[in-house]
């Protein structure tokens, strides 16, 4: 029988991940969006055989499920953990997109030693009172009934973009809450020192699938204090989840920033 002090012992939580190219010397990870897990990133990662890559799943999210609740704070402990185990001399560059961008920048902020650089992307602020109230379960019923959409259409008002099936056993009110509260406007934003680049789609259509740029520009600016290299582009034919629209130039986008090459054409700083 256990003693009383072991008994209430409970393993430290931990991340899934997958990694590849792990014989790369420098090491990227990805955060993924709501909703997604890890392997999301897969079809990036696999352009990027360069680099050492790692695909956690967030807390709440993919084979990270049962680590509860969500919270960007928890998410930045344990992807810094994670990094500093796995990432290559216990540093990685950080890439993130929609909810990983978010969660990138509070990792850059909370634990900056394990951060490179960063290339993140769709940092769309929700209004703060939006996740009190009914304003989750509003957005909760409508993630709902977003999955019975067929895939095929989403695809097609997405400009070809392979958007993959969501989870809609692991969607829950509580989830949805802790997720917009991720994402809402903050009061301010602390500086980080990391060298970042924001990017903000530019598309929208008949989905209001674009960015927006003030909010771009409000943590270009908060970045651009810890680090004056920060700085902020839009695309005007990519959508928020262009990781999917147009991996290709996802890849090579990122993989520019970090070798501080020239981003592709098409990108236009704001």
């Amino acid at each position: 029988m256990p003693s009383a002090a072991n008994a209430n012992d409970t393993p430290a939580p931990v991340l899934y991940y997958s990694q590849h190219n792990t014989e790369q010397a420098t090491s990227i990870i990805f955060i993924q969006g709501a909703g997604g897990d890890g392997q999301d990133w897969l079809p990036i990662a696999k352009l990027m055989p360069n680099y050492h890559t790692i695909l956690p799943d967030l807390p709440a999210h993919g084979k990270s499920f049962d680590i509860k609740p969500f919270s960007k704070e928890l998410s930045a402990r344990l992807l810094a953990e994670l990094i500093s185990k796995h990432a290559h001399s216990g540093k990685a560059h950080v890439i993130g997109l929609s909810l990983g961008a978010f969660v990138a920048v509070e990792l850059a902020t909370a634990y900056p030693d394990v951060v490179l650089g960063m290339f993140i992307s769709g940092l769309k602020c929700l209004p703060p009172n939006l996740a009190t109230g009914f304003g989750s379960y509003v957005a909760f019923a409508m993630g709902r009934l977003e999955s019975v959409v067929p895939i095929s259409v989403i695809r097609w008002l997405m400009d070809g973009a392979e958007i993959r099936d969501p989870h809609p056993e692991q969607s829950h009110p509580e989830r949805t809450r802790a997720i917009m509260l991720a994402i809402s406007r903050p009061e301010h934003v602390l500086p980080w020192p990391a060298r970042t680049c924001i990017i903000a789609a530019g598309k929208a259509g008949i989905l209001p699938t674009s960015d927006t740029p003030a909010d771009a520009i409000m943590f270009r600016d908060a970045g651009r204090k810890g680090n004056a290299e920060t700085i902020a582009y839009t695309h005007a034919l990519m959508r928020h989840p262009w990781n999917v629209q147009d991996p290709g130039l996802f890849a090579k986008a990122a993989s520019c920033w970090f070798e501080r090459r020239p981003l592709p054409e098409g990108f236009v700083e704001m």
